[in-house]
């Protein structure tokens, strides 16, 4: 009976952990490592260095915006914009009438942005009017277009224009005559450009 009894009654070994008692609630945060876990020894890693950041067209804006502006945000993309579009045209939509034997030539002004748009526009005038068939096209690159346009005016005497002086006829001689009509065209424009450049020089020699 004395030995049951001190069975019963002996003391706990602090050594061993009950199962059975609550678990103790880590407020600090701090995981703590098992004592038994061996430790690693050897080189610390260096620590990451971050590349600076690669300039280009896409990356210039967001850094200029984070050095001037303090802010991530780059700023909005500028509008589309090509410098070409805004090249000027005198253009000639070329057709021929057959049964009167003539040639026609419808003159126009236009920019390269637009110059299929409006190619098409006054080739749709002359769609339903069977007298003429369309043959070719004339366009003539230059610096202005609206003293092209009245430098042929002027100097095209020989041939018969309409009433608004945008549309003018020739006789139909040979297979063609739209190259000469180019040459003469060309030949203006040289003109004009003389003209501009003389001007530009008479301006410079001038200057104070």
């Amino acid at each position: 009976m004395e030995s049951e009894a001190q069975e019963r009654t002996a003391p706990v070994s602090a050594n061993k952990s009950d199962s059975s008692a609550a678990p103790v609630l880590n407020i600090s945060g701090r995981v703590k490592s098992e004592w038994n876990t061996p430790r690693i020894r050897g080189k610390k890693k260096p620590p990451a260095v971050l590349e600076a950041p690669k300039v280009n067209p896409h990356t210039f804006p967001a850094i200029l915006s984070r050095i001037l502006l303090k802010t991530n945000a780059p700023p909005a993309a500028p509008p589309k914009f090509n410098p070409a579009d805004g090249t000027q045209y005198l253009c000639f939509l070329c057709l021929e009438k057959p049964e009167s034997r003539k040639r026609v030539y419808h003159m126009f002004i236009t920019t390269e942005k637009e110059l299929g748009s409006d190619y098409a526009h006054t080739r749709k005038l002359y769609e339903n009017r069977k007298e003429f068939i369309y043959t070719n096209n004339i366009s003539v690159e230059t610096v202005c277009a609206r003293a092209l346009y009245r430098r042929v005016q002027k100097k095209f005497t020989d041939v018969q224009w309409n009433k608004l002086g945008n549309v003018f006829e020739t006789d139909m001689v040979g297979r063609s005559d739209v190259w000469g009509i180019s040459n003469r065209v060309y030949a203006l424009r040289i003109e004009e450009h003389e003209r501009l450049f003389n001007y530009i020089k008479f301006l410079s020699s001038t200057k104070c």
